[in-house]
């Protein structure tokens, strides 16, 4: 009796109808499964929450590397981003790494016949004594102030700005004749205190001596 009454009812009856509807439309195909629970659960009236399936964030990876894959565009775009990324080859290498040796190498060849010595006179034997110390901060004869590192020698009649090439104890040195002297009778020249500390001499001795360009 109370079955058939709830029936009669129109709400019950619509309600059983669209649920009937529903659950066919499910079987077949034609309603997809989120819009059907959510379709269910609103004309049962149950008040359910539905809770619609949410993608994986490893599905969105997948779904963007297969759209950009399908599009050649973006691909031949990628591989020349690629390709200018890629190292040079073997061959490449070895030609630059040729190149910059040859560069190299002429960059030296040219200072070395910058700083190469001419021998514009022969060697020579000379008697020698040195100075320096009493004369730091002077002016020298021939320019330039006397320092302890000044490569120079003294000269009584020599230009200035000759270069000299001095040899003592297997030690050699270019020096440049800047100053007037020695005013001691038999000694050629006065070694200044740069070139005597090069050569490691002290007091008076004998060098081998020759003029150089």
């Amino acid at each position: 009796m109370k079955v058939r009454s709830l029936f009669l009812k129109p709400t019950t009856v619509v309600a059983t109808v669209l649920a009937i509807a529903v659950t066919a439309a499910l079987g077949t195909g034609f309603l997809p499964t989120q819009r059907a629970s959510a379709a269910t659960a609103a004309t049962t009236g149950t008040g359910a929450r539905v809770r619609l399936a949410t993608t994986s964030a490893a599905q969105v990876v997948r779904d963007k590397v297969s759209s950009i894959e399908s599009t050649p565009d973006v691909v031949a775009s990628a591989g020349i981003r690629l390709a200018a990324k890629t190292p040079t080859t073997v061959q490449d290498k070895a030609q630059r790494l040729a190149a910059f040796k040859a560069i190299e190498a002429a960059k030296k060849a040219a200072a070395a016949k910058r700083t190469a010595i001419v021998a514009l006179t022969s060697w020579k034997s000379a008697k020698v004594s040195w100075y320096g110390p009493g004369f730091y901060g002077h002016t020298m004869a021939g320019g330039g102030t006397l320092t302890p590192t000044s490569m120079v020698v003294a000269h009584r009649t020599m230009a200035f700005g000759t270069k000299v090439q001095i040899s003592y104890g297997g030690k050699t040195v270019v020096a440049v004749v800047r100053d007037r002297g020695p005013y001691v009778a038999g000694r050629t020249f006065d070694l200044g205190p740069g070139t005597a500390k090069a050569l490691g001499f002290s007091g008076v001795g004998t060098v081998q001596w020759r003029v150089v360009k």
